[in-house]
């Protein structure tokens, strides 16, 4: 099977090609993108850069709603397809990666870059793999205020927390606290522990193939 960067579209043509600026964040950092290359990520902006739209004719976006710095890592890896996690990644800084990873997912998610979020999917099931410590409730706090219920980092969020996390951590007064502040997150939690009860769902999907998470 194809990974995600590998089903990414043909081969860009940079030569000759307009150069789009992106103004980023309330400072309105300046980002200059091949148009190829920013068309073929992402359909958002495509459109947005296509037909009778301001942006069309300006050549130029204002985004000042977006983080500076996730921009720029995206925008990095739009040339390098390098996350430019921390290396290597250990348990004492799981904790930055998993927040570069959940901000990256938010552009992603905004912008339609489905690769991108496919690759962020891929680099989730390895983190799981290598046992490294789950993600801190501040990190799902995050990931669902800034995403859908159709978010595949949700998901994966709240397979985390019912297929790896030791049951003692329900116990924690603390736990609770968090739990009560995100009442979504603690729907979709009692949804999967009723499953995994029920043995209607018998594995740890985690252990399965991330591909299974990956947006088509």
């Amino acid at each position: 099977m194809l990974s995600a960067m590998e089903q990414s579209s043909a081969p860009l043509k940079l030569r000759d090609v307009p150069v789009l600026t992106l103004r980023v964040g309330p400072g309105h950092t300046a980002y200059h993108v091949h148009q190829d290359l920013l068309f073929d990520m992402s359909k958002t902006f495509k459109t947005a850069f296509s037909g009778k739209f301001q942006e069309s004719s300006d050549r130029s976006m204002d985004l000042p709603d977006d983080d500076v710095e996730s921009f720029e890592q995206m925008a990095r890896w739009f040339y390098t397809k390098d996350l430019g996690l921390p290396k290597p990644i250990t348990a004492e800084t799981n904790t930055k990666c998993y927040w570069q990873l959940a901000k990256l997912n938010t552009l992603a998610d905004k912008y339609e870059i489905t690769t991108l979020s496919n690759i962020i999917v891929d680099k989730l099931f390895e983190l799981h793999g290598k046992q490294i410590v789950p993600p801190q409730m501040d990190v799902v706090t995050y990931v669902y205020e800034n995403t859908t219920e159709k978010s595949s980092f949700r998901k994966l969020m709240v397979a985390w927390h019912v297929w790896s996390i030791n049951y003692t951590w329900y116990k924690a007064a603390s736990t609770r606290r968090s739990i009560l502040k995100l009442p979504e997150f603690a729907a979709d939690l009692a949804i999967a522990l009723a499953l995994k009860a029920a043995f209607i769902t018998e594995r740890n999907p985690l252990k399965g193939s991330s591909s299974d998470y990956h947006e088509s």
